[in-house]
């Protein structure tokens, strides 16, 4: 298999893996609005300045995007203590069961996916996997799961 066969099937599988949040394809949020879910379970907090830049919009758009999340119940929005010009916004305890339950049915997705592998082939693959990881983690942020954000899609 060439690398650009291997480079095609791997953005394949990419996009199967992104097309299994449920959420976005019951159209209960958009792309953009699940990644600042799934960001708030990581970091507990965001500014909407954070929000803005890593989704590439201006701050009027990414306080748009967090209103519906908002009017969901699933995130709130606050003055920051130290500043307050700086709006923060949170998870609540709503919107981290939401996002836990798609992760969940993600997660169930993909172990169905890998069912038919042998144990042999599933050690191969995740052997793979974490050699991957290690060379994108230690190859600068040029290859940062965070810049590489929005590239695949």
């Amino acid at each position: 298999m060439s690398t650009d066969e291997l480079v095609e099937d791997l953005f394949d599988l990419w996009r199967w893996l992104r097309n299994m949040s449920h959420s976005i394809r019951e159209n209960e949020v958009t792309p953009q609005q699940s990644w600042v879910l799934h960001q708030l379970r990581r970091r507990e907090k965001l500014t909407i300045g954070e929000v803005a830049e890593a989704l590439g919009v201006s701050q009027s758009s990414a306080t748009t995007a967090c209103k519906r999340l908002e009017f969901s119940g699933w995130i709130t929005k606050s003055r920051s203590a130290d500043d307050e010009r700086v709006v923060e916004v949170n998870l609540t305890e709503a919107g981290a069961i939401k996002v836990e339950s798609w992760r969940q049915r993600r997660r169930q997705a993909v172990a169905e996916l890998l069912a038919p592998l042998s144990t042999e082939e599933r050690d191969e693959f995740q052997r793979l996997v974490e050699r991957l990881l290690v060379i994108a983690e230690t190859s600068g942020s040029a290859h940062s799961p965070e810049a590489l954000k929005g590239v695949i899609s």
